[in-house]
């Protein structure tokens, strides 16, 4: 999660990525999920600054209201999700749609669906598959490409579907993920698989133009982005043409670009340029993050353009798998850290670079099946596209809340924008001595605020931090004080990410989370214990990287110590986080972040 202030830095970003370019044909406008609101609370937002806002069609729940600069605000008092759209007229006269959408729910959040529901198993439709071959001219460049494109698409009557745009990585061809694309398909997805020869070199061919591959790898990747987008705007505009062979076939209103590694690449750079691409969402698949490369850093040196910090709002995906063998160190993981709007990270345990293909050999320790691999990242991605393409907000659990503590198959992180939400740590301002509400205290450990990131690429630049709790006794306890009294009745759980150092898991480590408030009265939650378990998993050393998770502790579980009342929660003073160590001769550090109230 990037610091709090970077949410409100996007909204002075203009709304025409491109000053003067063409809207694209049957625009649906861009798409910006509000912050998650609740019943009976007082709310504020806004849509990105720059333009006057005009509500054409749906309408905000009860007690909301939008201004002409986007300023949505005021107390809900209904819950449920909504949908609208607005007009924007920008300062050069300019007009177009925007779509914005909304979940509220009530204040103890009662009507979130506790339910996990699985896409592992292929769909209930049918699929079908055709290749185009295309020439589109890149907006990157100005070359025209010609590029193949598998289509995967339900073979059953309905539609139009929502259209997932898909670039393979480096090495691989479109038809290479045939198994994972038609998975997809089968829950009423529909498909285009990318070859993009001008970007990168492939095991069975050679770049046209090899600059972008060997010379400035980024380039490729921006490329590819800007090929994606073209790709999409011409199977839109033929699915909008009567006559054609995909009439009727793709919906405007449902895109989502995905990329696998290199692909994956492309991905951030289409994050970067979202709102202008009209995009519902994002995956990016064991992808690079183009701040490896300095040359994208702000200004960039052309003719990259510059990748920010900070990413858009608009929704992603990130899955990365444990036992990488080709991006070796965790490049994939910083890209929760940067997020300012709805993002879900998932590493899949065991998991290898190659195996999300139909035959590539795997790269690294494969742990398990690549059939396993493939339904798993499927599985993701059908949850995802589901969630923002209908907005099913029944998927919440799954993607923002606790609905995979303790997975033995995957590590999931996530952040999710709330008007709620109360970050205590985020270690971003690399003061050991102050959270962000009031003092850090330690007792029995020793606290810095470091990257938990590897030293390479130009990850330096982007100067995040983690807590790294080192104890130096058995029984050791770091404090964050709220400064003053803190009313978190309306608050429902505490969450926090976590790792741990070494290659051993949490065998040798238990943690517990204690609530104080002002009267010195406690509440406690177990956390993890080796023997009894808890809400960590059971790693065993299959990877040198232990991937950062969620815990999610509700409020209402926390109990009360004995010989107490429990803390009142309308007046906390500090939020502590015991270590035990029940293993003496392994001392290993936990690396946590994020740690709030929501």
């Amino acid at each position: 999660m990037a610091p709090v202030i970077a949410c409100f830095a996007l909204l002075a970003v203009p709304l025409a990525v491109r000053p003067g370019a063409a809207l694209p044909a049957n625009d649906p406008g861009p798409f910006y999920p509000l912050r998650v609101g609740h019943t009976g609370e007082r709310y504020d937002d806004a849509l990105p600054a720059g333009a006057d806002y005009v509500l054409r069609r749906g309408r905000l729940p009860a007690g909301l209201r939008v201004a002409r600069d986007g300023r949505v605000s005021g107390v809900p008092r209904e819950a449920g999700a909504f949908a609208l759209e607005l007009s924007a007229t920008e300062p050069s006269g300019l007009r177009h749609p925007v779509r914005v959408a909304l979940t509220v729910y009530r204040g103890d959040e009662s009507d979130w669906p506790r339910t996990k529901p699985s896409f592992r198993a292929p769909g209930p439709l049918s699929v079908r598959s055709e290749d185009l071959l295309l020439d589109v001219v890149s907006g990157f460049d100005g070359s025209t490409v010609t590029t193949r494109v598998r289509l995967v698409l339900p073979d059953a009557a309905g539609g139009p579907w929502p259209l997932l745009l898909f670039h393979r990585g480096r090495g691989f061809d479109e038809d290479s993920y045939r198994r994972l694309h038609e998975h997809i398909a089968s829950y009423g997805i529909a498909v285009a698989s990318i070859e993009d020869r001008l970007s990168f070199s492939g095991d069975s061919f050679r770049a046209t133009n090899d600059r972008y591959d060997l010379w400035r790898a980024e380039l490729g990747m921006e490329s590819a982005s800007s090929v994606v987008e073209a790709v999409s705007d011409s199977l839109l505009d033929r699915s909008a043409a009567p006559g054609d062979p995909l009439w009727g076939l793709f919906s405007a209103d449902a895109l989502f670009f995905a990329g696998h590694s290199r692909g994956g690449g492309a991905v951030h750079a289409s994050h970067q340029r979202s709102w202008e691409l009209r995009l519902r969402g994002l995956i990016y698949l064991m992808p690079f993050d183009l701040r490896y490369f300095a040359d994208v850093r702000p200004p960039a040196r052309p003719p990259a353009y510059s990748i920010f910090a900070e990413h858009p709002r608009t929704p992603s995906l990130v899955i990365a798998a444990e036992n990488d063998g080709d991006l070796t160190y965790p490049i994939a993981d910083q890209l929760i850290d940067r997020a300012t709007g709805p993002m879900t990270q998932v590493t899949i345990y065991g998991a290898v670079h190659n195996l999300i293909s139909d035959a590539h050999a795997a790269e690294g320790r494969a742990r398990i099946s690549r059939r396993s691999e493939q339904s798993q990242v499927a599985d993701w991605i059908v949850c995802f596209v589901r969630r923002w393409a209908d907005l099913d907000t029944s998927l919440d659990w799954r993607l923002y809340g606790g609905g995979h503590q303790g997975d033995p198959l995957a590590a999931v992180t996530s952040w999710r924008p709330s008007q709620r939400t109360l970050v205590l740590e985020d270690a971003q301002d690399g003061d050991v001595d102050h959270n962000l509400l009031g003092r850090n205290l330690v007792a029995g450990l020793r606290r810095r605020e470091l990257s938990s990131y590897p030293p390479v690429g130009d990850m330096g630049s982007l100067g995040l931090r983690h807590v790294f709790l080192t104890p130096t006794r058995d029984v050791s306890a770091w404090r964050l004080e709220t400064g003053g009294p803190l009313d978190a009745s309306r608050h429902v759980r505490l969450v926090l990410r976590l790792s741990q150092t070494g290659d051993y898991g949490w065998s040798g480590l238990a943690l517990w989370a204690r609530l104080i408030d002002a009267a010195g009265e406690s509440s406690w939650y177990r956390i993890h214990d080796p023997v009894s378990g808890g809400l960590l998993p059971a790693w065993d050393g299959r990877s040198p990287h232990d991937r950062m998770l969620d815990v999610h502790l509700p409020l209402e579980d926390f109990f009360p110590a004995s010989g107490s009342s429990g803390a009142d929660r309308t007046r906390l003073a500090a939020v502590d986080l015991f270590l035990l160590r029940r293993d003496s001769g392994r001392v290993r550090s936990v690396v946590a972040d994020d740690l709030r109230f929501e």
